[in-house]
């Protein structure tokens, strides 16, 4: 017998029909924070680990250094980075490239670099790693300066992919540390003060071309840990760092905006510290 005839004849005899529901499905059980936190915070420190790790092999591999050189501290004072700069400009970006993959640097960049507007002067911008995170809409002129000139040629190289999405560019071999008297509405210096001679001089000049209250300076650099361990590991590779990458990596930059002659001159709008607090994520205003 179908099933229509059954129905037809329960209704026949004044049963009433009840649909069958299936019982509901049992409700999905809730993710557990616990194992997603300690496994973000071990891929974490993973990531930290392995890339400190990387410059530090990088810089133990430095070659012709004697026993003398090794024992010798280096100081901007007695130690000229150019060559340095020289002789990494051309694979500069392949060399730090998965470095800054790991340590997902192109994500702070792209928060930093997305602030820019107005009239905009970056400095130390080496080969141009952050052209990709500018938003052109907002610019009206860019110029992009560097003291070592083998690096703004490899930053000019590669700005040929980028002519046709900004207005007025401008490229100058320039030094942070010297007084210029054009003001800008946005200045930016990632990773630069850990390479200049006098971080302290360099934020004063910057602090200098701001062309009003309403500019901000723009910083993303590293330097000094909150750790004391950490600082340890910089300290000790320091001079191998220095002479292999051109930069003093165990900076207290933090640090920087405690002196008195930067706080006469800049207040700080944001900062947050990344990487167990040696990348420093920094907006300043000039007073």
């Amino acid at each position: 017998m179908s099933t229509r005839r059954v129905i037809k004849s329960a209704a026949a005899s004044g049963l009433k029909y009840k649909p069958i529901h299936a019982p509901p499905p049992p409700p999905r059980p809730k993710p557990k924070l616990g194992p997603i936190l300690i496994g973000g915070t071990l891929l974490y420190v993973t990531a930290t680990f392995v890339s400190m790790s990387v410059f530090k092999s990088k810089s133990d591999t430095t070659e012709g250094i004697n026993e003398k050189e090794k024992s010798s501290s280096v100081t901007p004072d007695n130690f000229d980075t150019s060559g340095v700069w020289d002789n990494v400009a051309k694979k500069y970006d392949k060399e730090i490239g998965w470095d800054e993959v790991v340590m997902g640097m192109g994500l702070l960049r792209r928060w930093l670099i997305g602030k820019a507007k107005g009239d905009v002067l970056e400095v130390s911008t080496g080969t141009g790693r952050n052209y990709d995170y500018y938003k052109p809409d907002q610019i009206t002129s860019i110029t992009f300066t560097d003291r070592h000139p083998s690096m703004l040629n490899e930053a000019k190289k590669k700005f040929d992919n980028y002519h046709d999405k900004f207005h007025k560019v401008f490229f100058e071999t320039a030094n942070v540390e010297e007084q210029h008297s054009k003001k800008y509405d946005t200045i930016i210096d990632t990773f630069g003060l850990c390479s200049c001679h006098d971080p302290v001089e360099a934020l004063v000049q910057l602090a200098d071309q701001c062309k009003s209250s309403e500019s901000r300076v723009l910083l993303l650099e590293h330097g000094r840990s909150h750790y004391d361990w950490l600082n340890r590991l910089l300290d000790t590779n320091v001079d191998k760092h220095v002479k292999q990458w051109g930069c003093w990596w165990n900076r207290d930059i933090a640090g920087l905006f405690e002196n008195e002659r930067v706080k006469e001159k800049l207040e700080i709008v944001q900062m947050s510290r990344w990487h167990f607090g040696t990348t420093c994520f920094i907006v300043v205003k000039p007073k």
